[in-house]
């Protein structure tokens, strides 16, 4: 498998999520998951003492790439998507965040 770069990943990963029912995504690892908002890609760690709930969203272009990137690309390989009822409350708690946004 040939590597991507996140900007890839990104773009892959959100036409698969927009298809999917609202509050469904993708399980890239244990603890970070990822949903399309309806109109960005969203990134968020899990709760390390209960992996059902959010602990905060965060922006993969904040990180070290070469960290995720066979974790990420495992995933398009076989997605893994799971519902998370929560999206639904931090989608509307939460301003729209967008991955690699500069302010």
């Amino acid at each position: 498998m040939g590597e991507i770069t996140l900007q890839d990943f990104c773009a892959d990963a959100s036409m698969l999520l927009r298809d999917q029912p609202r509050c469904t995504a993708a399980r890239l690892s244990q603890h970070v998951i990822a949903w399309w908002d309806g109109r960005n890609l969203v990134f968020a760690f899990l709760r390390e003492d209960n992996e059902t709930l959010i602990e905060e969203e965060f922006d993969p272009f904040d990180l070290q790439w070469h960290e995720w990137a066979v974790a990420f690309q495992r995933w398009l390989a076989a997605p893994v998507y799971e519902g998370f009822d929560e999206i639904e409350h931090w989608m509307r708690e939460s301003p729209p965040f967008e991955a690699g946004r500069v302010d």
